[in-house]
């Protein structure tokens, strides 16, 4: 038994965000699934938001809500500061970016790429009907776009978005990219070069490969290809 436990499922880009945290400063912690349609009423009373994941370290306490913290971005603040891990840059400026890109990553990226793309896609799947394509391919054709030129003009060709250094912004991004990339690949690399090279540096960076190796063998069999958003299919990733 370890003294950290994360509650939620390796598929969710939260959950995604502070597994990376964990893996980075290689700390082990045990990892109970939550079944987000229907979560327990434990689980509830940790999350009153009701969303994953929840962080429960056991050196604070070892049941109810006060040894508990909700919130991905809170969680990674908590871990941060636990095992000084400096992912929240070098001085007062840097890490007032880096909470503006984690922000815009969790928010303005997360909400069109989860809930019209993401979940479009593979929802219906599980109740086997086929994926809303219409509804995906309008999100990623029209909508996210002018987040990707954001996030492209942002990083201007450098390998992290903010300094030299690897850091929660990167992770922030990285874990929503990649949540593309599990159903429907990376994006233009001829129009979005830099965002499509710091993808896949996540996809490769260890602090991401556990999970979504994980998430590789969950989706598998419901989306055994990756969609073409342009409208045609692309063969998953071996």
């Amino acid at each position: 038994m370890n003294d950290l436990v994360v509650y939620g499922t390796p598929v969710s880009p939260f959950v995604r965000k502070v597994e990376a945290v964990l893996h980075t400063q290689g700390v082990p912690y045990d990892f109970e699934m939550i079944n987000i349609m229907d979560m327990p009423d434990w689980f509830i009373e940790i999350s009153p938001a009701r969303r994953i994941p929840v962080l429960r370290d056991r050196t604070v306490g070892e049941e109810g809500v006060a040894d508990t913290i909700a919130d991905s971005s809170a969680i990674c603040v908590y871990l941060d500061r636990k095992f000084d891990a400096g992912l929240y840059g070098k001085d007062a400026f840097e890490s007032g970016r880096i909470a503006w890109l984690e922000e815009y990553a969790d928010t303005e990226l997360a909400l069109p790429l989860g809930m019209r793309l993401f979940r479009p896609i593979l929802f219906p799947r599980f109740s086997g009907q086929d994926s809303d394509l219409e509804t995906a391919r309008k999100t990623y054709q029209e909508e996210l776009p002018r987040h990707f030129d954001y996030l492209e003009q942002t990083l201007d060709g450098n390998e992290f978005f903010v300094g030299d250094t690897f850091s929660l912004a990167d992770i922030a991004v990285g874990v929503q990219m990649t949540q593309l990339d599990l159903v429907a690949g990376t994006v233009d690399d001829s129009r979005w070069p830099s965002l499509a090279r710091h993808t896949q540096a996540m996809k490769a960076h260890p602090g991401f490969v556990d999970n979504l190796s994980a998430c590789g063998k969950m989706l598998g069999r419901l989306v055994p290809e990756k969609v073409d958003l342009n409208g045609q299919k692309a063969v998953r990733d071996k």
